[in-house]
């Protein structure tokens, strides 16, 4: 089963465990990150969720050549 990501808003961190795993996140952090994929030059790619109230209000994916920072 392929995951959509644009359906995670409005879930909650429960259901959000269920599809994609708990990934070392923080459970009582309002952002979490998920990393999805890196390639041969080191370059990752992640999903980072937002929460509100224990519900995902929005997400985004970002690539970068070395640590993400939450913002």
């Amino acid at each position: 089963m392929k995951i959509q990501y644009n359906d995670l808003p409005g879930k909650t961190k429960k259901e959000v465990i269920e599809l994609l795993g708990d990934e070392f996140n923080f459970y009582p952090d309002n952002i979490w990150i998920y990393l999805l994929h890196r390639n041969f030059f080191g370059r990752k790619t992640y999903l980072v969720i937002y929460f509100e109230n224990n519900t995902a209000t929005h997400m985004k994916i970002r690539k970068t050549y070395g640590s993400i920072i939450k913002n």
